[in-house]
């Protein structure tokens, strides 16, 4: 399977929606959240370049997740920049107009995502547990039940049945019994010792349960078994999820991967990388997920709402660039990098030239064909001049979606980059008695904690 580029949805001129999810509500209609607005858009309209045309926008909500009940949409509203209480809002759709109802929370408590099954709203409230809605009357929820306790940081809840799954961050996977919607029970689960990753989102499919575990990958369950978990490499943070028939789509911060889960345990069968800033220089993570029909998939990534088609290979003729390196770093003195572009597309890709923002940076590769699964290497130099310490090396071709593709280059720098080996060092360091006050000074020398996982404060006074 392939995913070809379709189209895509321009986060506004004033950056303030930075995109974070979508729902698809028929074949030609889709709703894309932001940081600031909701954005009712016509999917057929979209243009390949991208376009901030849509049918009908709302302001002033900090949307993050939708869902869908008859006419209306439920959107949980983010920590950051929210004009109001945090809580979600309801929002009727009426035609191609948006209308927000009203807004629901609770003091002190953050409500995240939420899943709909039959006329309840379950959701996530991290610390605080998890809460349920009776939306029999969508446009007026009742709140009608709770469980706060044992529960670390949920951030994602999936009804099967009458067994709730919790995605409780960094405590697991937890197991609710919801019979009795007004009074859940949790029943077992993982906990911080036991859990892998930070669980941020779930889902349940055929019996199996699919937890995006973060940098952990996807963790995948028998059901309420939770010794049967398998854990699958997503090659990047997980973060949400959504079904495309019988395949599993996952975005993890870097791209967006589709496993076929048919079987026994998922499969991959598709991705597709995108860089993580622009050829501007502007974010570029891959964060919510939408559904429509003919396999189409839309990927909310920040400032981009891009759509793809999963297809049989036999039936895709795109290119699909993609490199070894999205941000490099040299020290002061002068060096050279090698870079990879490989071809992970059908088609031919052409690349038409490499070019660099400053002259400080130059590449001895002019560009070339590359049919499918071909590579080819070219070096990056940086000429040691600190006047121009950082810019940006394009690479242009006839790639769909990432034309230029960028690398952001850096010279002249003293920091390392995670991975990076550290030349060792000792610091002084200050060490206080909790019970008399007193400080004492000592050493610390990095090499001393090898294998170990050093984390530095610094604290500053005047």
């Amino acid at each position: 399977m392939t995913l070809d580029y379709l189209y895509r949805y321009n986060c506004q001129p004033d950056q303030v929606d930075h995109l974070l999810a979508a729902v698809a509500l028929d074949s030609n209609r889709a709703i894309i959240a932001g940081y600031q607005a909701l954005a009712l858009v016509d999917l057929n309209a979209l243009t390949q370049g991208g376009t901030t045309s849509y049918l009908h926008r709302i302001t002033g909500l900090n949307a993050r997740n939708l869902y869908l009940k008859d006419n209306y949409v439920f959107v949980n509203l983010h920590a950051m920049g929210a004009t109001e209480v945090y809580g979600f809002a309801v929002v009727r759709i009426d035609g191609n107009t948006l209308t927000k109802i009203r807004t629901i929370g609770e003091a002190n408590a953050f409500l995240e995502k939420m899943c709909i099954s039959g006329d309840c709203l379950y959701v996530a409230a991290h610390n605080k547990g998890i809460r349920v809605y009776n939306i029999s009357d969508p446009g007026n929820p009742v709140k009608i039940g709770s469980l706060a306790s044992g529960f670390a940081d949920a951030f994602d809840i999936a009804v099967s049945g009458n067994t709730a799954y919790v995605a409780d961050g960094a405590g697991g996977l937890k197991i609710v019994d919801v019979t009795d919607p007004t009074h859940p029970v949790l029943t077992g689960g993982e906990d911080l010792a036991t859990s892998v990753g930070t669980a941020e989102a779930v889902t349940v499919r055929n019996g199996k349960v699919y937890v995006a575990v973060g940098s952990a990958g996807l963790a995948v369950y028998n059901g309420s078994d939770l010794g049967s978990r398998q854990v699958v490499s997503t090659n990047g943070f997980a973060e949400d999820m959504c079904w495309i028939g019988d395949y599993l789509a996952v975005t993890t911060y870097p791209g967006l991967r589709v496993y076929d889960a048919s079987g026994a345990f998922p499969v991959l069968a598709a991705s597709e990388a995108m860089n993580r800033r622009g050829s501007n220089g502007t974010l570029r993570i891959c964060c919510g997920l939408g559904a429509a029909d003919d396999g189409r998939i839309i990927v909310a990534n920040w400032n981009y709402a891009d759509v793809y088609q999963l297809k049989p290979d036999s039936q895709s003729s795109q290119p699909d660039i993609n490199s070894t390196e999205q941000r490099i770093r040299f020290s002061p003195s002068a060096g050279t990098r090698v870079v990879t572009v490989t071809n992970n597309g059908q088609g031919s890709l052409q690349i038409t030239g490499v070019t660099s923002s400053v002259a400080s940076f130059t590449t001895d590769y002019s560009g070339g064909t590359l049919a499918a699964g071909q590579s080819a290497a070219f070096g990056i130099t940086y000429n040691g001049s600190p006047t121009q310490g950082s810019g940006v090396v394009r690479i242009a071709s006839n790639d769909p979606d990432e034309n230029p593709l960028p690398t952001q280059v850096y010279g002249n720098t003293t920091y390392l980059d995670p991975g990076e080996p550290a030349i060792d060092f000792t610091l002084p360091i200050l060490t206080r008695d909790p019970q008399t006050g007193q400080f004492t000074e000592e050493s610390f020398t990095l090499s001393d904690c090898r294998g170990k996982v050093v984390w530095f404060n610094i604290f500053g006074s005047w």
